[in-house]
């Protein structure tokens, strides 16, 4: 699947989650920083209608701990459906984390403003 590098140099890739009450596309930014798989505001799981699961203690890129609530949810991701575990933020773009590209290869290409997310075959040996 192909993505893209924004104005501001973030990587970004296409996302969709589908929710209980609607389905929604999200442009969303890849943050190998965070392992979870997803990250998505607050607003847009309401407007999805996502199942709560639980309490899980997260660590913040600044070492900050606390605990979240999380939502199971299903995405499309490079073409394919998978479920996926959902935390909201409070921030406007949706987060894919590297739960989501495990299996993967993320090539970033800042001269062409390219980002390219293949899947990469396991090989027994």
């Amino acid at each position: 699947m192909q993505g893209y590098v924004d104005k501001n140099r973030l990587c970004r890739a296409e996302v969709t989650v589908i929710g209980g009450r609607q389905t929604i596309v999200f442009d969303a930014v890849v943050d190998s920083g965070f392992n979870g798989d997803l990250c998505l505001p607050a607003q847009a799981a309401i407007q999805l209608g996502l199942e709560l699961y639980g309490m899980q203690r997260i660590e913040l890129a600044d070492g900050t701990k606390r605990r979240e609530l999380f939502f199971t949810g299903e995405v499309v991701f490079g073409g394919e459906p998978r479920g996926v575990e959902i935390f909201l933020t409070d921030s406007e773009d949706a987060l894919i984390g590297a739960g989501l590209l495990l299996g993967r290869v993320l090539t970033i290409d800042y001269v062409e403003q390219m980002v390219e997310i293949t899947r990469k075959e396991q090989h027994a040996g």
